[in-house]
């Protein structure tokens, strides 16, 4: 071992051995390094690590409990984000679902009064699945008429804006479906009577089964 490397050490010991004895030589009237100081001293510095480690450990659970108020607050926020959101969207398609039955029924109260004839005629679309249409010759073939009556009276729904029509959805002929004002109407129509109120004018289907046709508008 070099001269200079024990040089340091004992340097080191010698800074070690009178920090130790500092605490106890600074409260005690008693000679550096006496056995009185170096209990004072130790009693101090174990005093001091209690110290550290309790400060550490209050630390890390000021550190925990403040990391999981931060999450809880997150979540929370996040939560009442979602329900907020929730009940805009339920409140916005409310308000849109009024506004179009205002409208179906401004619609259905401005058209004119219709045959029994029209009426089995919208009748004949109701139930139709999505992207299902009728014929002139389907509807004419389930009410026992002619393809070219039943053709008269789509057209004339069709100027009311009651059906829409697809060309060439089968066999060459048109398709036909209910717009959302036909569907209003018919609903209308057969809505049962109030109490001790007289019943809207009907007339019943003749009796046959349509099958739809596949078609897009």
């Amino acid at each position: 071992m070099s001269a200079e490397l024990q040089g340091a050490l004992m340097e080191l010991a010698l800074w070690l051995y009178h920090g130790f004895f500092l605490p106890g030589d600074q409260l005690t009237p008693l000679s550096p390094g006496s056995v009185q100081s170096g209990l004072i001293s130790g009693v101090v510095w174990l005093g001091a690590i209690i110290l550290i480690v309790f400060t550490f450990r209050l630390i890390r659970d000021l550190d925990r409990a403040l990391t999981a108020f931060v999450v809880r607050l997150y979540d929370d926020s996040l939560s009442i984000v979602r329900v907020v959101a929730r009940r805009l969207g339920i409140a916005f398609r409310s308000y849109g679902l009024e506004r179009q039955a205002r409208l179906t029924r401004t619609e259905v109260a401005e058209l004119p009064a219709l045959t029994e004839l029209q009426l089995d005629v919208l009748r004949s679309h109701v139930g139709l699945s999505a992207g299902h249409l009728l014929t002139p010759s389907d509807v004419a073939s389930a009410l026992d008429m002619s393809a070219s009556d039943v053709e008269r009276v789509l057209g004339a729904l069709k100027k009311l804006s009651l059906v829409e029509r697809s060309v060439g959805a089968g066999d060459g002929e048109d398709g036909y479906r209910l717009t959302r004002a036909g569907k209003a109407l018919v609903a209308a129509y057969c809505r049962p009577p109030p109490v001790n109120a007289a019943p809207l004018p009907q007339h019943g289907m003749r009796p046959g089964r349509i099958e739809p046709r596949l078609g897009s508008l």
